[in-house]
């Protein structure tokens, strides 16, 4: 048999990976079997939240297992193999006692429960793992079930959920158009034109859309200005998606009579930091 050092390893490695699988599953998933028991509609991609949600426990029960819960297994492992080799379940009952101490330190009644049954959970699974290995059998299948439960329930919740409705081209200008302070505030928010008249200038504003790929826009604002002898023009272009807008690309310069709209805007504001709503 290979020395005691990596014997202890070995052990703990895979006691910890297989611990962390399934707390990090059972996690994940009780919120969800509560939703669907509760009667609660789903969210779009359930499946998917689900997986992320598994990652995000994984990350971090696994990282509180090997460093805290193995310093105090292998601590608890050398009394009682000195002292009392036969108790084992004494000492599953220890790990679960000294599994209250996050939710002690952090004053949270259940976090201290749930630490408690983690601990006693990862006391199962040593004692388990080790009779396996002195007996020379596999213990992949605490690492597989785990797996298999997380993709069933994957691909149940996925199949069960609802899928997110289209990206339609008026999704595609909203999100475009979303927030203040911004250089097509005034452009409308929907395909089409805007004529009138400001500072004496007459104003044609359109915005317009064109379909890149599956779920991908180019979302398009276009000003036209003249004053007399005057005119100019200006274009401004976004790709945008689902959950992103980025710029494409523009023409043009500013409208004269933009710049001193916004320069009125930033004195605004300077004047309200100051206590008065006042224009310039």
């Amino acid at each position: 048999m290979e020395s005691e050092k990596d014997y202890v390893i070995l052990r703990k490695t895979i006691t910890t990976l297989s611990t962390s699988f399934i707390l990090a599953y059972l996690l994940a998933i009780t919120g969800l079997v509560q939703q669907l028991t509760d009667g609660e509609e789903l969210l779009y991609h359930t499946g998917n939240d689900m997986a992320g949600w598994f990652l995000v426990y994984l990350f971090y029960v696994g990282a509180v297992i090997a460093v805290y819960g193995n310093f105090v297994s292998v601590i608890l492992d050398a009394i009682r193999k000195k002292w009392l080799p036969n108790m084992r379940w004494l000492f599953v009952f220890f790990h679960g006692i000294l599994g209250l101490i996050n939710g002690l330190f952090f004053q949270d009644t259940y976090l201290a429960y749930y630490g408690m049954a983690a601990a006693m959970l990862y006391a199962c699974i040593d004692w388990w793992v080790e009779r396996r290995i002195d007996r020379e059998k596999s213990t992949k299948v605490l690492l597989i079930i785990p797996l298999i439960l997380l993709l069933l329930s994957w691909s149940i919740l996925e199949a069960i959920s609802p899928s997110l409705p289209p990206f339609t081209k008026e999704d595609a200008i909203e999100f475009a158009t979303t927030g203040e302070g911004t250089d097509i505030d005034l452009f409308p928010d929907t395909v089409g034109t805007w004529k009138g008249t400001f500072e004496g200038y007459h104003v044609q504003r359109s915005t317009r859309t064109k379909k890149i790929n599956k779920e991908l826009y180019l979302v398009t604002f276009e000003e036209n200005w003249t004053k007399g002898k005057r005119k100019g023009h200006y274009v401004m272009s976004y790709k945008v998606d689902r959950s992103s807008v980025s710029g494409y690309g523009g023409s043009g310069t500013t409208p004269p009579y933009m710049r001193r709209y916004y320069n009125n805007k930033i004195v605004k504001i300077k004047f309200m930091n100051k206590g008065a709503l006042i224009y310039v």
